[in-house]
């Protein structure tokens, strides 16, 4: 026992004059690169050690709680900043809607048509080792199901925009291309239901020319562009993207067995509000003060100020539709 507390000992001992000759050989390069003019608390740093780390934690202390409190405010903000930005690209389909001008109105989306949670951000199943199938294999009321229902080697969602706010406002919508492996993007097909109404969209041809019953992607990034011009208050409209590979196309071939793609949708205002930044924010507390437009502190959840009744997709201002039996 008492020669292994030695050899503790020694080792201890060999250790502190490691470093203290690095320190020596530290504070020599130091003095032949600044010509012997060294701050008198370098030379302490590097003989006190952890001096740094104390002093940091000692101006901590002296801190009021004030300053304090302001400094956890803008971590917890970077973290939730870090955070929203690393969830943007999740899945092989994800929707967002634009909080700023969209979300903070009113504006939101849901995966089902009563809005029992609207939120301003949807991510769909991963649709994983898929083969080529047939636009004659989708079933025919793929867009009568609510949220995900990816089938055999198909990817679907169907999802609601909704209009709660006090003011009609414009939206553009585009699906986008975000990356693609092995060519596959060449015999993928999107189909969209725009309020029940279908159009499929694919890469061109060889030729140019659109493919068999499709219509050619905007370019080469984007596959297609909405804009609904006057989206009343009490409107909410509804979508239904089916993304699969098909097997009917010229490209569809085995050099791309193995491929992926990854799509988003994005539903943007169409009249930005050119408002600084800084300035929304404060209104936007001002509002949530005076009960006049409380919003969400967490921007998770979506503001209702529709007051005659809650707005859903059965009871909507542009459409007649009932609500559904069991």
């Amino acid at each position: 026992m008492i020669e292994e507390k030695e050899k503790k000992s020694l080792f201890r001992r060999k250790k502190k004059k490691t470093e203290e000759m690095l320190r020596i050989e530290q504070l020599e390069k130091l003095m032949a690169e600044t010509g012997g003019d060294v701050d008198p608390d370098t030379l302490i740093s590097m003989y006190v050690p952890h001096r740094r780390r104390k002093r940091l934690a000692a101006a901590l202390l002296r801190m009021d709680k004030l300053s304090l409190w302001f400094l956890g405010l803008l971590l917890a903000v970077a973290v939730l900043f870090i955070t929203a930005f690393m969830q943007e690209k999740m899945g092989n389909f994800t929707i967002n809607l634009n909080r700023l001008e969209l979300f903070r109105k009113g504006i939101a989306i849901a995966d089902e048509g009563y809005f029992e949670k609207p939120t301003a951000r949807l991510v769909a199943n991963t649709v994983v080792d898929a083969t080529n199938i047939s636009i004659d294999d989708i079933p025919e009321d793929v867009d009568q199901i609510d949220g995900g229902h990816n089938g055999d080697n198909y990817m679907a969602y169907t999802y609601y925009v909704r209009n709660a706010g006090k003011e009609d406002v414009y939206y553009n919508a585009s699906i986008t291309l975000d990356s693609c492996a092995k060519g596959a993007e060449e015999a993928v097909r999107v189909a969209v239901w725009r309020n029940g109404e279908r159009t499929v969209y694919a890469m061109p041809s060889e030729e140019g020319l659109p493919e068999y019953g499709c219509e050619n992607f905007v370019d080469e990034k984007t596959v297609c562009r909405f804009t609904e011009e006057n989206f009343l208050v009490g409107n909410v409209d509804k979508y239904t993207i089916v993304i699969w590979m098909e097997g009917d196309d010229p490209e569809c071939v085995d050099r791309i067995v193995g491929g992926s793609v990854e799509f988003s949708m994005h539903i943007d205002a169409d009249n930005d509000d050119e408002t600084n930044l800084l300035w929304k924010f404060v209104k936007d507390i001002f509002d949530t003060l005076t009960g006049d437009k409380p919003i969400s502190a967490a921007g998770t959840e979506a503001p209702d100020y529709y007051k005659s009744h809650d707005v859903n997709y059965y009871n909507r201002r542009n459409g007649g539709s009932t609500e559904p039996t069991e």
